[in-house]
């Protein structure tokens, strides 16, 4: 993102160029690649439903009050 570079035409409006426009650019990024995993995950049914899919996880406790060795 250097003043002049090839990848400042493309991105300068956004993040501007010059120092720390590089990683201004990698956060813009993986916020919008963030944004796009949960929307994929909610386009999807069987995601979106996970809940009501899969059923609960019960642990049977033993109720005795000594413990085993």
């Amino acid at each position: 993102m250097m003043p002049g570079g090839s990848w400042e035409p493309l991105f300068g409006w956004l993040v501007g160029s010059g120092p720390g426009a590089g990683m201004s650019l990698m956060f813009v990024i993986a916020g919008a690649l963030g944004m796009l995993v949960g929307l994929a995950g909610y386009a999807f049914p069987f995601v979106r439903n996970v809940e009501d899919l899969l059923p609960d996880h019960s642990v049977e406790v033993e109720s005795s009050s000594e413990a085993k060795v």
